[in-house]
């Protein structure tokens, strides 16, 4: 057996290190066949609940006689393969994010007669990835909820957002690809795009990097080009397009923050979601203040206040998860 074999099998049965899926990840990235590998015997695995284990399966035999006995003609192997699809259309992969991949929650049934949603949780502190039977790759951001469903449409694929993600949108003209939020529908083709939707936040933040988006807000409709933002209030139904650098608002993804003169006030609520903490503070006191710097998912939230204090004169107060910030 080789190594990557090897680490498939763990993969499948939830024993791998964070060198093993940065490993993995780095496999799937090398082809579309290998991805697809992957992509298959996780199907087969998670279709025919071997993780619950109820019947006492040796998992690795049985997986072995499992895709033997689905592919056991050419001739037979589109119509299965297609079913089997069918059944487990909606991916889970963590890959080289062990600091998060036992976090996330993922509910619903996996049904051949009807669709269910699936929803995905991540909760404060944590990020993590999901891989659509599609293609598509979404990065989900801390405290943000994410409902697929089991099986999509023929002519459309939709996903609902409450939270932060970054969608890496595999093309498909058959079927375009559209994101429901509060007040507003993401529509694209193939693209890559961040969108920023809390529940508690007045505002929908859209950032697109490449491709292109069609954004329905009500009645209007709006082209989002690459390096453009829309920022849409949902308190008074304003809706502004800007020029951005998109990388900023991607770069959560990758391991940290950039504030570029950033509201105060939501840049307490995005530390909160990162280091899993209650912030305290006065905000007739802080509304209209700003902070720019770089937040690092390594650094605790100490380290904010450390920064923040050399712009706005603070003190503080940290108790267990509780922080209290209070002018100088």
């Amino acid at each position: 057996m080789s190594e990557i074999e090897s680490i498939i099998q763990k993969y499948l049965q939830g024993n791998t290190s964070e060198e093993e899926n940065h490993q993995l990840h780095q496999w799937t990235e090398e082809s579309p066949e290998n991805k697809r590998r992957l992509f298959t015997e996780k199907d087969i695995w998670d279709t025919y609940g071997f993780h619950s284990n109820q019947k006492k399966y040796e998992p690795i035999p049985e997986l072995e006689i499992l895709k033997k006995r689905i592919e056991p003609k050419k001739s037979q192997r589109s119509v299965t393969f297609q079913k089997i699809m069918q059944m487990a259309a909606v991916l889970l992969i963590a890959f080289g994010l062990g600091w998060s991949s036992r976090f996330i929650s993922f509910t619903g049934k996996m049904e051949t007669a009807e669709v269910s949603m699936q929803e995905v949780f991540v909760p404060k502190g944590q990020v993590n990835q999901v891989f659509l039977a599609d293609g598509t790759r979404i990065w989900v951001n801390s405290e943000t909820r994410l409902s697929i469903p089991s099986v999509f449409a023929r002519n459309e694929r939709v996903v609902r957002l409450n939270g932060e993600a970054f969608f890496e949108v595999a093309k498909d003209k058959k079927r375009p690809f559209r994101v429901e939020v509060n007040g507003q529908q993401i529509e694209v083709l193939g693209t890559s795009f961040n969108v920023r939707a809390y529940e508690s936040s007045n505002k929908i933040e859209t950032t697109l990097e490449t491709g292109q988006i069609q954004l329905r807000t009500g009645n209007q409709t709006n082209l989002i080009k690459p390096g453009e933002q829309s920022l849409y209030d949902k308190t008074n139904k304003r809706l502004i397009i800007s020029k951005v650098d998109p990388g900023t608002f991607s770069s959560w993804k990758d391991g940290r923050y950039e504030f570029q003169n950033e509201d105060l006030i939501e840049v307490f609520k995005v530390i909160e979601r990162w280091c899993d903490v209650e912030i305290i503070a006065d905000e007739a006191y802080f509304s209209g203040m700003h902070f720019s710097g770089v937040i690092k998912r390594n650094k605790d939230a100490k380290h904010f206040l450390e920064l923040l204090n050399h712009t706005i004169p603070i003190r503080y107060e940290i108790n267990s998860d509780k922080i209290h910030i209070m002018p100088k």
